[in-house]
């Protein structure tokens, strides 16, 4: 990642897989009976969303 603004295509890419693991974090939340599932794809989500604030802000 060269650049990493609002609006770039990189930041675009993190906020599409960070709404792609929420979506599917809710759905497993309603749908599978074992909640691990459910904590692990909202972990991972979290963690990229916090990995790109912190990309944004240091770049």
């Amino acid at each position: 990642m060269d650049k990493l603004f609002r609006g770039s295509k990189a930041d675009e890419l993190l906020t599409l897989l960070f709404m792609v693991l929420a979506i599917a974090a809710v759905v497993c939340y309603f749908a599978v009976s074992n909640k691990m599932v459910f904590m692990y794809l909202a972990g991972i989500a979290i963690v990229i969303r916090l990995a790109q604030y912190i990309l944004r802000y240091f770049k």
